[in-house]
């Protein structure tokens, strides 16, 4: 019989206390309490936000993006023409001094397209790059001793190689005591043809040693410009 003066706890009472077993680790008789976090102050000020970076991995992608539009593209689909010809835009005509002084001087950064068969040239570095224009009896490096104009409505020769050659080949030059001369070929490419490139050079190039005078009596030219192929 239980002899509390309220009888024996009810268990099926909301209020009716209830002690915790020997597993919880309380003691015996003390009301089981489960823990939570403090609630914050009425007047605390709301948690920030997670800050969010993908914004920054956003504008990166833009950066690269740019890069490949605006880099990448152009150089991977520019033209790669298997051909000497340069460009056609010489710039406005290099003025020459008819009546050169001590120097010799006829004209400086003289583009290829404005040299003229039988010139003599110094500061030569390559056929596609300007040079200065000197009279014969100066020391120079080079001469345009050939050129040869091709039909204007003709299209694109698949031997055009072979046929500069060959009209190159045709030029006699005088000897150089003085250097060791190689005849180099400038013609077009296909790329330049479309612009409207029709010029074929062959410049004797001193390799070693320097020239001192002209290396032929008459420089070849052959103009097929306004030629018509029947």
């Amino acid at each position: 019989m239980d002899t509390s003066p309220n009888g024996p706890a009810d268990e099926s009472r909301p209020d009716s206390p209830r002690t915790p077993d020997s597993a919880s680790g309380g003691a015996p008789g003390d009301r089981f309490v489960p823990y939570l976090p403090p609630r914050p102050a009425a007047d605390a000020p709301p948690p920030k936000p997670p800050i969010r970076r993908g914004w920054w991995v956003a504008a990166a992608a833009l950066v690269v993006l740019a890069l490949v539009v605006f880099v990448l593209v152009p150089l991977l689909t520019s033209p790669q023409d298997d051909g000497s010809g340069e460009s056609l835009e010489s710039g406005p005509p290099v003025s020459r001094n008819a009546e050169p002084g001590l120097d010799g001087i006829v004209a400086r950064e003289v583009p290829p397209v404005q040299v003229q068969p039988g010139d003599c040239l110094t500061d030569f570095d390559s056929v596609g790059e300007p040079s200065t224009v000197v009279e014969c009896s100066r020391d120079h490096e080079a001469q345009l001793v050939g050129r040869k104009l091709w039909p204007t409505g003709r299209a694109f020769p698949a031997d055009m190689k072979a046929d500069a050659e060959r009209f190159c080949a045709t030029i006699e030059l005088d000897s150089a005591a003085d250097a060791q001369v190689i005849v180099e070929i400038s013609h077009p490419a296909e790329g330049t043809w479309a612009e409207g490139d029709r010029r074929v050079d062959c410049l004797a190039v001193a390799h070693e040693g320097t020239l001192h005078t002209s290396l032929v009596s008459r420089p070849s030219f052959e103009d097929w410009t306004d030629h018509e192929d029947g």
